[in-house]
């Protein structure tokens, strides 16, 4: 596929930009009219106060921000929010899906182009457990990126939706066996791990083929910041910092795209190509959006 230009996207969000560097977002939700949400962040920034207008919003802190490609997995629905190939379509599940024949005709249709976010923790799995094998096999086949959540999750929400939620369950060592057994699967760990970083960073070691994205651990709290901080160091320091991805893991909060990449640029560790690989060009190889 060829480099998709950021000039298509300017009819669609706008005209005035605030950077030059072009950034993949490897990590962002949408939500239907019923799954939409107003709460506010953990920053105190309250969210959009219908859905419409975070559209609206999240349209503005993308064009604002030099988004030039997104991932995104829809809660509650399909992907709708964008029709002019700035989004690439993901599939937003807790469990493993029920029908493979669905499963596929969703891939042919180009409707389904990465498999998750798949956020097996919440429900209780992991992406090793058997339920998940068939649609892995399909994506091996067919070439479609895996992206799974790793580390914990919001507090109390165990009592709040997820009976089953065990933050254990959220550790990126439950991915070997998947890696183990699928050589050729395109997978990355959605939040470098969280709270195990340590182990994300063992496993890029060990797999060469897994890849992983910063998603919320750049923003939402102090805690998580710092793992991201320590991660990215250490991810440098072993030389595997070329399968690191940006993600904002932007959910019902806009601000949080430029929030997570006002983090990123304030790390003095990074040189200015170091941060061109994390925010876009890991992305590209990783997305194969270059021919």
């Amino acid at each position: 596929m060829k480099r998709f230009i950021l000039v298509l996207l300017l009819p669609l969000l706008g005209n005035s930009q605030t950077s030059d560097q072009p950034i993949i977002d490897m990590h962002l939700h949408d939500y239907t009219e019923a799954s939409y949400y107003v709460a506010p962040a953990p920053d105190g920034v309250v969210s959009p106060k219908d859905y419409k207008t975070y559209k609206e919003e999240l349209l503005r802190a993308l064009q604002e921000n030099n988004i030039e490609k997104a991932v995104v997995s829809t809660i509650g629905g399909k992907n709708t929010l964008d029709k002019e190939g700035v989004f690439i379509p993901g599939y937003y599940t807790n469990s493993p899906p029920t029908d493979t024949t669905a499963f596929k005709a969703l891939i042919n249709s180009g409707k389904l182009k990465v498999f998750g976010e798949i956020g097996a923790v919440y429900d209780g799995y992991t992406l090793s457990d058997p339920e998940f094998e068939p649609y892995l096999k399909i994506c091996e086949r067919y070439n479609i990126p895996v992206a799974v959540h790793t580390g914990g999750g919001p507090p109390g929400i165990t009592y709040r939706c997820c009976p089953n939620f065990r933050i254990k369950l959220g550790d990126p060592y439950t991915l070997e066996d998947v890696l183990a057994k699928h050589p050729k699967l395109r997978v990355y760990i959605m939040h470098a791990g969280e709270v195990f970083y340590e182990n994300t960073l063992r496993m890029l070691l060990q797999y060469p083929q897994l890849y992983t994205d910063l998603g919320v651990i750049l923003w939402v709290d102090e805690q998580p910041k710092d793992y991201a901080e320590q991660f990215i160091r250490k991810a440098k320091k072993y030389g595997i910092l070329d399968r690191v991805m940006f993600g904002s893991d932007q959910m019902v909060w806009p601000h949080a795209i430029k929030k997570s990449i006002d983090q990123l640029n304030s790390y003095d560790f990074l040189t200015e190509s170091d941060k061109r690989k994390i925010f876009y060009e890991n992305a590209v190889q990783f997305l194969q959006l270059k021919e």
